[in-house]
């Protein structure tokens, strides 16, 4: 008899970057999945004969495969720091108290932290909060509450005295009680590996929201007015479960979750790297430019959904009449930057006609950044500086945005670094030091 133990891998780029290796037959049919999870990129799956390697992407999370066996992809970014970035990009709902009272600890794996953060909310709103609302309603009685419904009426005659009908009721059958009831349910699925004392949180929630409907005809609908529409003390409990069921999705068909629960940190970096930009443009002077200006078309494209045939960069800058573009590279690069990636800054200089263009590599070992010029070139009476550079992410928002704010004012001395020679310089900034809990968004 096999076991059927998880299987974990970790993070490209992980300092514990070791593949989860065993035969072929020990994974059954569940290999027919993890292919398929290999062509959408959400692993890299090796098979060298009878002999399986499965490492991890740029995603992390878990994924429960056929035959119940967990897929589990950890972070080379720490768990409270990915819970960090999150909160920036109010993904999660700014908890001031979490780390003290939700139990989230720092060696928990990433869907851990976001199932401990949800029970922890869904007991205050158990407690505190739970409320019935009016709801539509089809009944039927002796006593007529409301319309009688007198087309149904008129097929069920023989029932008679009772009457079809339709009214309002107070109920907990809410939508934004049946999205965290729906929530809850995935949490039994995904969170089998939850201590003592959070199993016997996990069950008593469910004997409490036990009576109310899940059967939501439309979930992605359902979470998003849930977010909108909340009672007061919902919104917390609501917005983390919008990220259970939606955000964290693999699953293009149902966008409801699905079997996996993973997310992918290369989006969450491109998303940061464009909104610590904004935030600090008043320091820096550095404006970002609206998103239909980051996108450039090839002038033989056949039409605007071309897309084999654009150039979109991450983040796109202007001061005064200069331009400046970065690309957003969460693959630990840095210091081994790829000719592609070197090519592909070259073309952004010139097709957005920008006189600096840089990769934006994040690090988890340090709270320093550091600045690379790769080449340092003129186009006609135009100077172009190609470089890049990588910050601290694991210490979060704040630190990244101070590098980055020192980042612009050093900018002339990283032009001249390169300026007499081919090679590489490498300019090292004193680190600016971190922030504890919960950045500000």
């Amino acid at each position: 008899m096999i076991l059927l133990g998880d299987i974990v891998c970790f993070e490209a780029g992980s300092s514990e970057d070791i593949p989860w290796t065993g035969p072929r037959m020990s994974l059954g049919g569940d290999i027919d999945s993890l292919e398929l999870l290999s062509e959408q990129r959400l692993i890299d799956l090796k098979v060298n004969q009878d002999i399986v390697e499965i490492r991890g992407k740029d995603r992390v999370g878990l994924v429960i495969l056929p035959s119940g066996r967990r897929l589990i992809i950890r972070t080379k970014i720490p768990s409270l720091a990915i819970l960090e970035w999150l909160v920036y990009l109010k993904e999660l709902p700014d908890l001031k108290t979490w780390l003290q009272e939700s139990g989230v600890g720092v060696g928990d794996d990433f869907h851990i932290c976001i199932g401990k953060l949800f029970l922890h909310e869904l007991e205050i709103v158990t407690q505190f909060h739970l409320r019935k609302d009016y709801m539509a309603a089809t009944t039927e009685g002796t006593f007529v509450r409301g319309r009688v419904l007198l087309t149904r009426l008129a097929y069920r005659v023989h029932r008679l005295p009772r009457l079809p009908l339709a009214n309002r009721r107070r109920t907990l059958d809410t939508p934004y009680n049946s999205v965290l009831a729906l929530a809850l349910d995935r949490l039994r699925l995904f969170f089998s590996r939850f201590s003592v004392e959070e199993r016997s949180k996990l069950a008593r929630l469910r004997d409490h929201w036990a009576s109310i409907r899940r059967d939501l005809t439309d979930p992605v609908t359902a979470v998003t007015e849930a977010q909108w529409a909340c009672p007061p003390g919902y919104r917390n409990a609501v917005q983390i479960a919008r990220l259970i069921l939606l955000g964290l999705s693999l699953e293009p068909t149902s966008s409801s979750g699905g079997q996996a629960f993973t997310m992918s940190l290369a989006r969450v970096w491109e998303l940061s790297l464009r909104k610590m930009f904004t935030d600090i443009k008043g320091q820096t002077g550095w404006t970002p430019v609206f998103d239909v200006e980051r996108t450039r078309q090839w002038d033989d494209s056949y039409a605007k959904d071309d897309s084999s045939r654009w150039l979109t960069t991450d983040v796109m800058l202007e001061q005064q009449s200069e331009r400046w573009v970065l690309d957003a590279k969460y693959k630990r690069a840095f210091g081994v930057e790829s000719r592609t990636d070197r090519f592909q800054m070259c073309a952004y200089a010139i097709a957005f006609n920008a006189g600096r263009a840089t990769l934006v590599y994040p690090t988890a070992s340090n709270d320093d950044h550091e600045v690379r010029t790769l080449l340092r070139t003129s186009v006609g009476d135009k100077t172009i500086l190609i470089d890049s550079i990588v910050l601290p992410m694991s210490s979060g928002p704040r630190a990244c945005m101070n590098s980055l704010v020192q980042v612009c004012k050093n900018s002339d001395g990283a032009s001249v670094a390169g300026k007499n020679s081919g090679d590489a310089k490498i300019i090292p900034v004193a680190s600016h030091g971190t922030i504890n809990g919960v950045a500000a968004g």
